[in-house]
């Protein structure tokens, strides 16, 4: 018996610690009112008001802009999740004539000359013909 409740009290603690990392909602303060990035997604926000937070989603393309309190047009090099280390051509989130090379963590938007496509199995600009998109 006493196995089985160590077994509950360490599924319970596993469930408790997860559920707060899994969390995205920010801590607002108590009084005021303003915007504050979502963490997990760059195309959210959440506006705090009096204590209380409200989840609020940027239209297509823009992603929230923490210092100008606003959606803006998006950019590839402030919201692409790269590795942290090494080096590597990923796929461009909304156009297949684009690539994103990611350097040690860092984001820079390439484009692939004219008449080739990002080839995701090869990682590099490939014919058109080659390229499902």
């Amino acid at each position: 018996m006493k196995g089985l409740s160590a077994i509950l009290v360490a599924i319970l603690v596993v469930v408790s610690v997860l559920a707060q990392l899994g969390s995205a909602e920010p801590t607002c303060r108590s009084t005021g009112k303003y915007l504050t990035s979502n963490p997990r997604d760059c195309g959210s926000y959440f506006y705090c008001f009096e204590g209380k937070s409200y989840y609020g989603i940027c239209g297509p393309g823009h992603q929230f802009d923490e210092s100008r309190q606003s959606c803006l047009q998006a950019s590839v090099s402030e919201c692409f999740p790269c590795p942290v280390s090494g080096t590597i051509n990923m796929p461009h989130p909304t156009s297949c004539q684009k690539f994103v090379l990611c350097f040690l963590g860092v984001a820079n938007e390439r484009e692939c000359p004219a008449g080739l496509l990002f080839n995701q199995a090869l990682r590099q600009c490939d014919l058109s013909a080659n390229v499902v998109c």
